[in-house]
C-alpha cells in the first residue's frame, strides 16, 4: 500500500502540542490584570481562533478597551512565561517521527503569531534548520479561511489535493477542507467531536509506510 499523500501539514496548538490549557490561563491572567473576567465557555468560543479575533470577542464581550497590538504584547509575553508549562501529545510526536523517518514531508501551519509558533516547536523538539512554516503572521485570513494551508502547499510547489491536513478544531477542520485538502483528527481530539466532524484519525497515516517507520505505542 503506498501512502496516499504528498505531504502533511499539522496545527500545533491541540494537536501536537499540549498548549490549548496553556492559552487559556494566559488568557484569564491577562484579562484579569485589567480587572476584567473572561467566561466560563471561553475555550469553546475562541478554540482555534486567530488572536485578533479572539481580541475581538474580547472587546465585544468582556469589555475590553485595549487595542490589538497591546493585547497581543500584553497576552504573549504571559504565554512565554508559561512556556515551561506546554507539553507535547506523545501520540502525535509518535506520529510525526513515524512519517518523518518515511521521508514523507511534514510541516507546521498554525493559526498563532510565528515567535508563539516557533516556541511551541522549540518545546516539542521539532524544530529543523531553515524549515518551512505557516503561522498567522504569513496570511493575509487565518482559520477557517483555507489560506493557511493553500500557502503551506504553494511553498512545497504542490497540488493542494496531494496534501492532509492534521487538526483539533472545527476552525481548523473547516480550513483544511476549504482548502481541498484530506482532513485527519488529532489523535487526541475527543472521540465525539471527531465522529461528530466525520474525521478519520491521524494514527491511520501510519499505514502503509515503510518498516523501518517509527511504531505507534
Amino acid at each position: 500500500m503506498s501512502f496516499p499523500h504528498q505531504a502533511i501539514f499539522w496545527d500545533i496548538d491541540g494537536t501536537l502540542a499540549d498548549s490549548e490549557p496553556v492559552h487559556e490561563r494566559s488568557f484569564h491572567q491577562a484579562i484579569k490584570g485589567l480587572g476584567l473576567s473572561l467566561p466560563d465557555d471561553l475555550h469553546d468560543r475562541i478554540l482555534g481562533l486567530s488572536e485578533e479575533v479572539c481580541h475581538a470577542f474580547l472587546v465585544d464581550h468582556c469589555g475590553l478597551r485595549m487595542d490589538l497590538a497591546d493585547w497581543t504584547h500584553r497576552r504573549h509575553a504571559i504565554y512565554m512565561g508559561m512556556l515551561g508549562e506546554v507539553a507535547a501529545f506523545p501520540r502525535a510526536l509518535q506520529i510525526w517521527a513515524g512519517l518523518e523517518a518515511a521521508g514523507i514531508a511534514q510541516m507546521p501551519v498554525s493559526n498563532s503569531d510565528r515567535r508563539l509558533v516557533m516556541a511551541n516547536l522549540d518545546v516539542l523538539g521539532l524544530s529543523r534548520p531553515r524549515m518551512k512554516l505557516v503561522s498567522r503572521n504569513d496570511v493575509r485570513a487565518g482559520k477557517p479561511a483555507p489560506e493557511p494551508y493553500l500557502r503551506a502547499a504553494w511553498l512545497l510547489e504542490l497540488d493542494p489535493t496531494t496534501c492532509a491536513v492534521v487538526e483539533d478544531s472545527p476552525t481548523g477542520v473547516q480550513a483544511g477542507r476549504a482548502a481541498g485538502m484530506t482532513v485527519y483528527a488529532a489523535p487526541d481530539m475527543a472521540p465525539a467531536l471527531r465522529e461528530k466532524l466525520d474525521l478519520p484519525c491521524a494514527l491511520s497515516l501510519l499505514d502503509g509506510l515503510p518498516a523501518q517507520a517509527a511504531p505507534v505505542a
